[in-house]
């Protein structure tokens, strides 16, 4: 926990002082997916930009590499499909699928901020004109969320929670919303949280969630990066793998907490990349 969040204060002084900041690749953007987001029973590496269009360069760099749709030597087609990637000088890759064709940038070595790389298309896994955006910190060999480098979006809305669950070990179900009385144990939680961003409906995934127990942080995760060890890629730590995080159809796994006799007062905290936050709390007599 305290690599990710170190992480993200670095970056954030990075962009304060403008040294890593890209820039949208897009002029108009339309949020369909954030970095997080339930993909089937996986967790997205990226944004996915609806009615893209035009696909421009983030940032000053070099052209590493084009994957052309259909052309890995495995012989399966990759799921960016037309892809450009594009090294900085701040150690980060910027990644550009679903591209129409990479044609336009075949023959580029160097590329400035705002050059165009080609158009949105479908020749990736995403839907048609949307653009698969993401973002990969090269030194730390992590991919890393976008919005911790790109403008800020305007967003007056705090994410949403709902239908928070607690699943004991036995397997037995309760439903914060509903439940006074469960017994002491641990308890795996449960809960369907949304964000949105001005002008989009499109439920996304927040940027941070927390759970306290009385006061007290019993479990966190940071939408923040990505890591692959042993096989596993996950989020912060491996007990949120991207099998783990969405292994329940209709919410997100949000940690585990162990309840003693008495009183438990249970907070959950949802925070957005703009800093809006929503919590909920639910109080509880454990027997």
């Amino acid at each position: 926990m305290k690599k990710s969040r170190s992480l993200a204060i670095a970056f954030a002084v990075f962009i304060a002082s403008g040294l890593s900041a890209l820039e949208w690749p897009v002029a108009e953007i339309k949020v369909r997916s954030f970095f997080g987001q339930r993909d089937e029973a996986r967790i997205s590496g990226g944004i996915a930009l609806a009615d893209a269009d035009v696909v421009r360069a983030s940032g000053n760099g070099k052209r590493v590499i084009s994957i052309a749709q259909n052309g890995n030597m495995n012989g399966f087609p990759s799921t960016l499909g037309n892809a450009v990637i594009i090294a900085h000088d701040d150690g980060l890759l910027s990644v550009y699928g679903n591209l129409d064709s990479i044609d336009r940038v075949a023959t580029h070595e160097t590329l400035e901020t705002g050059a165009i790389l080609g158009s949105a298309g479908m020749s990736g896994w995403a839907r048609q004109g949307e653009l698969i955006f993401q973002v990969i910190d090269k030194e730390r060999k992590t991919m890393l969320n976008p919005m911790l480098v790109l403008p800020a979006l305007p967003d007056s809305r705090g994410p949403v929670i709902k239908n928070v669950i607690a699943m004991s070990s036995s397997g037995q179900i309760a439903a914060l919303g509903a439940a006074k009385f469960v017994r002491q144990g641990q308890y795996r939680l449960y809960a369907d949280i949304a964000d949105t961003v001005d002008g989009s409906q499109a439920p996304l995934a927040p940027f941070r969630v927390s759970v306290l127990v009385n006061g007290s942080e019993a479990a966190s995760i940071p939408f923040e990066v990505l890591r692959a060890e042993g096989g596993k890629v996950y989020l912060d730590s491996p007990a949120y793998t991207t099998a783990t995080v969405y292994s329940d159809p209709e919410r997100m796994f949000l940690g585990e907490i162990t309840l003693n006799r008495g009183r438990a007062d249970i907070s959950v905290i949802a925070r957005d990349t703009a800093g809006n936050e929503r919590t909920v709390l639910f109080s509880l007599q454990i027997e």
